[in-house]
């Protein structure tokens, strides 16, 4: 890109803000190659709303690393090459992945996804009462309160961890293995594979003891899905770790990003507090605005594939960037407007096709909840630093803030 006026794709500024760069992508290179930094692999960005949909559902475009070149396996890129979490369902195609989906099916009911709200809910209440009751007790006026790191970041792990039934004595570890599993920084990309291999490591561990005393968790009800469906124990392993890792630092990111969202656009946030019942309508709208899925994971294809006019050679590597879709003008009018009023709630945020996100009711369930309450318990909420000194993750595939400092007043 250096022809291009804008950031180059998984560089600082990039991550500090995308926007300018998926612009530029989609008018003047929608299929554009990059080179993934630290390696010499090429990666193609698509970055077209109407592309990225309709490459979600290519049967030509493969989610598994098994087609990716010798180069591109030999850097390093995938986490769980040749391990416990190579074979999730979200790395995996037909036939194989239709067991995965036939196991969500079976666990991700609506009747329990209901009951997850009242785990939400409260995980959220009492988060906030510390809050309150710290804020009460500082003598400093005014003092900051980082929301991450207080509340979005806690609530996040608790709730993934009751959900799936994870003892509470090991959720510091799991938070230190997804702080490092999403790393864009070349020279830590070790780290990540190792991270990816304890939590593998431990998910085994921990489903050997729970089959001994099973219990109403989505874990247990996964190991007893596992067996009517024929997924091995490395798939099972696979199912878990993925859930935890999906469902942990996007949800802290979207935390982060709605509160932005709404402390950037003040009248949203005086309308949803006027009327909650606006919440879906927040959440559908974050999601699109700057929701924390930016890319897809991995895509490979399958054979030579024309997108517009280029052809992607067979085994390169794709990223479909979700992020840029959700802000194409082509489908979606005044993109960069934050509107709760929005008509056209169908973004990309979760994916598309058989490899949507599983957890997308609890993510949303999350924001919904998280906000709602934030928003309840404080009249004035703003930002502690100057905007400009937000500084966002440096992760390639998602995106949120590294810290969100801010005032609260009850």
């Amino acid at each position: 890109m250096s022809e291009s006026p804008v950031a180059a794709p998984f560089t600082a500024p990039y991550f500090q803000n995308p926007y300018p760069t998926y612009e530029w992508l989609r008018d003047h290179h929608p299929v554009h190659p990059v080179t993934v930094p630290g390696t010499d692999v090429r990666v193609w960005l698509i970055s077209r709303h109407d592309d990225v949909r309709a490459a979600f559902t290519d049967e030509r475009i493969s989610n598994d690393a098994r087609w990716a070149t010798e180069r591109f396996r030999k850097a390093g890129l995938v986490l769980g090459a040749g391990g416990d979490i190579d074979r999730s369902m979200s790395t995996v195609d037909p036939p194989e992945h239709t067991r995965y989906r036939k196991l969500a099916a079976s666990t991700f009911t609506a009747a329990r996804v209901q009951r997850w709200e009242h785990i939400v809910q409260e995980i959220v209440d009492d988060l906030l009462d510390d809050l309150l009751d710290d804020l009460s007790d500082d003598p400093r006026p005014g003092a900051a309160v980082d929301l991450l790191d207080r509340f979005a970041t806690p609530m996040a792990v608790s709730v993934i961890c009751e959900v799936m039934g994870i003892p509470s004595a090991d959720r510091k570890s799991l938070r230190e293995w997804g702080d490092v599993i999403f790393t864009a920084d070349p020279a830590r990309r070790g780290e990540a594979v190792d991270a990816a291999a304890a939590l593998a490591g431990y998910m085994r561990e921990l489903i050997a003891a729970k089959r001994k005393r099973l219990s109403p968790d989505l874990m247990s009800a996964l190991i007893l899905a596992h067996d009517g469906e024929g997924l091995t124990e490395t798939e099972l392993v696979a199912s878990c770790a993925g859930l935890v890792i999906a469902g942990y630092e996007t949800t802290i990111g979207l935390t982060g990003t709605a509160v932005l969202a709404l402390l950037d656009n003040p009248g949203a946030m005086r309308e949803l507090r006027d009327d909650p019942s606006l919440a879906g309508a927040m959440v559908d709208e974050v999601l699109r605005y700057d929701g924390a899925a930016t890319t897809s994971l991995w895509r490979f294809a399958k054979e030579d594939i024309e997108i517009r006019g280029t052809t992607i050679p067979a085994h390169d590597a794709m990223f479909l960037l979700i992020g840029s879709a959700n802000r194409d003008p082509r489908r979606f009018a005044d993109p960069d407007t934050f509107d709760l009023h929005r008509a056209d709630k169908q973004s990309l945020a979760f994916g598309h096709g058989i490899h949507r996100c599983v957890g997308a009711a609890l993510g949303r369930l999350e924001l919904r909840v998280s906000v709602a309450a934030v928003l309840e318990r404080f009249s004035g909420i703003e930002l502690a630093v100057d905007r400009s000194e937000i500084r966002y993750k440096p992760l390639v595939g998602i995106r949120g803030p590294m810290s969100l400092p801010l005032i609260l007043r009850p």
